[in-house]
């Protein structure tokens, strides 16, 4: 019978035969990384711009910061464009339809260049400013230099020059509270409020620059506006080369990092991306958050910071239908309504700020005489500084106010607290969290706004009957009128964002701000019309408070109509 071979059979070595290699370890796992940096060509490197974590927070905060103060360049037509109607000879309605360009540029270029934001980040936003401001400021101060009061159609080219202009404004606000926002997603008040409060500073800060003597006409103590908007047109597309630069999304991989996009959300690049564990991972998530709860437009986030977003998507999880333009259209009772009231309201908001310039130029005499032979006016020695005091005043009022009355609205209507619900261990299909209310209500919010619709048309009223000369009076106009203004435009998209949820908020304030548009249409094309010298020639400019004392009335009235009509249809919404 054969014997088994054995269990360990001998093994003979020869002394020139190849050993085998050693066992195998685990590898490292590569640096991925790395070699993705490497692969990157030597352009992508640059505008990638890979920093250090904390140089890139500081860099990021400083090109916010920068960015913001030279955005609303809108709000500068105060400082300069009595000098331009004047050297121009334009009447009210030309001087007002530059006005009105500018004003179309910030509110017809929202919807695109916030969707170019949401999709491509905050840096291709101040990239299209930078276009944007050089194409726009330089044009006009080209014009100026060149055109005559006999040039034809001077006016409507000033007015595409500004639509630039205002273009120029959005891309830059866009840029900054895209950035702010995603960057900093865990204080998204305090992250959206320091940038808009810089950006309403913005018109102080550039006007400011007016009264420097390289900006003086030869032979006067006024503004030669031509070399000032040269001036601008360098600054402001300076600033946004900086900012389209550095101003980057800091990545948050420790707040979204378990969170589950929707489905389609990602392609196949993203999922890939993801998978190795890279960088750029982390900003992609960072970004698909943003558009997810729409941090991109406007002033989102106001009532609950991320906590209503969060109400929002569960309550969306469990079938609450998603707002579309086509069911915002179809509104009449909500969305029109609510447009209409915001047009009573904003437009003469708008007006003021776009008037300022005008109004205190019908407050000087024809003369520098101390008095006219017509009217009797108290004269100061310089309007430019009337003027830069003015819009300082409406600019400092409207900051000041929007931050107070965030505060304040925050205090007197908190928003819901997220507590994790117990029921949803046992059962899975119950909401993950509760929105529960800690502290009553004491003034909703579209109270609130009513009562700041109210105070504006008390100060309309109070100019139309004691506004006469450049004094204090003028200084309430001014300083009301930007305070109340900046109030209602922190209370509005708020209730806005309340009725239509956070995440369908960004596609709702956009189109509810046509209506803002248009009321910045109405009435600044109503102080034109309206303000005809006593002789009823239109291309005069007129003189004294006859002027506006009618606008004033009409914008009064419009304002109280105004605030009935947000109370009602507040009650209406619940909010």
């Amino acid at each position: 019978m054969p014997s088994s071979p054995p269990s360990h059979p001998s093994t003979t070595h020869y002394m020139n035969e190849p050993q085998p290699p050693p066992p195998m370890t685990p590898l490292e796992p590569p640096d991925i990384p790395a070699i993705l940096r490497s692969k990157r060509s030597l352009k992508a490197q640059i505008l990638t711009l890979d920093l250090p974590r904390p140089f890139q927070i500081a860099v990021t905060c400083f090109s916010i910061g920068i960015s913001a103060l030279q955005s609303n360049g809108v709000l500068c037509w105060g400082t300069y464009g009595p000098v331009v109607a004047k050297s121009l000879e334009l009447d009210g309605t030309q001087a007002q339809t530059i006005v009105v360009g500018g004003i179309l540029g910030v509110y017809l270029c929202a919807a695109p260049l916030g969707a170019l934001t949401d999709k491509y980040g905050p840096r291709i936003g101040s990239l299209v400013s930078v276009f944007f401001g050089l194409i726009g400021y330089q044009s006009f101060s080209a014009i100026l230099r060149n055109a005559t009061a006999e040039t034809p159609y001077v006016h409507l080219y000033l007015t595409v020059a500004y639509f630039l202009v205002g273009a120029a404004t959005i891309g830059s606000y866009f840029a900054c509270l895209t950035c702010a926002s995603l960057s900093f997603p865990s204080h998204p008040t305090l992250a959206l409020s320091l940038p808009l409060s810089l950006v309403g500073l913005s018109a102080l800060v550039l006007s400011s620059f007016s009264s420097l003597p390289i900006f003086q006409a030869k032979g006067t103590t006024d503004l030669d506006p031509a070399r000032f908007l040269f001036f601008l047109g360098i600054l402001s597309p300076c600033i946004n080369i900086f900012g389209s630069l550095f101003m980057k999304v800091i990545p948050q991989p420790e707040l979204f990092g378990e969170i589950r996009l929707p489905e389609g959300q990602q392609d196949e690049d993203d999922i890939d991306s993801s998978e190795l564990g890279g960088d750029g991972d982390m900003g992609e998530m960072s970004e698909s958050i943003g558009q997810l709860l729409r941090l991109d437009e406007r002033t989102p986030m106001l009532i609950g910071g991320i906590e209503a977003a969060w109400e929002e998507i569960e309550a969306m999880e469990q079938g609450k239908d998603i707002w579309t333009a086509k069911d915002l259209v179809k509104d009449y009772q909500g969305f029109w309504i609510f447009g209409l009231l915001l047009a009573l309201i904003i437009g003469p908001g708008e007006m003021i700020i776009a008037s300022i310039g005008s109004i205190i130029t019908t407050l000087l005499p024809p003369t520098t005489t101390t008095y006219s032979s017509l009217l009797m006016f108290r004269v100061d020695s310089d309007p430019l500084a009337i003027r830069n005091k003015h819009v300082f005043l409406l600019s400092l009022a409207s900051t000041i106010s929007r931050l107070v009355t965030g505060v304040l609205a925050d205090y007197l209507a908190p928003p819901l607290k997220t507590i994790i619900n117990p029921a949803h261990k046992a059962d899975p299909t119950a909401p993950i969290h509760l929105f529960i209310r800690k502290r009553p209500v004491r003034l909703s919010r579209s109270v609130f706004a009513s009562l700041t619709a109210l105070v504006l048309g008390s100060i309309y009223a109070f100019s139309a009957g004691f506004l006469v000369d450049t004094g204090a009076p003028l200084s309430v106009l001014s300083a009301g009128s930007g305070a109340m203004y900046g109030a209602i435009f922190t209370l509005v998209p708020a209730i806005v964002s309340h009725h239509y949820g956070p995440t369908n908020f960004g596609l709702a304030w956009g189109m509810i701000s046509y209506f803002a548009a248009l009321g910045a249409i109405v009435y600044s094309y109503l102080y034109a019309l309206l303000s005809v010298p006593e002789n009823g020639n239109s291309a005069e400019q007129c003189y004294g408070p006859q002027c506006f004392k009618l606008t004033f009335i009409i914008c009064a009235v419009s304002c109280a109509v105004g605030a009935v009509g947000v109370v009602i249809l507040g009650r209406k919404w619940k909010v």
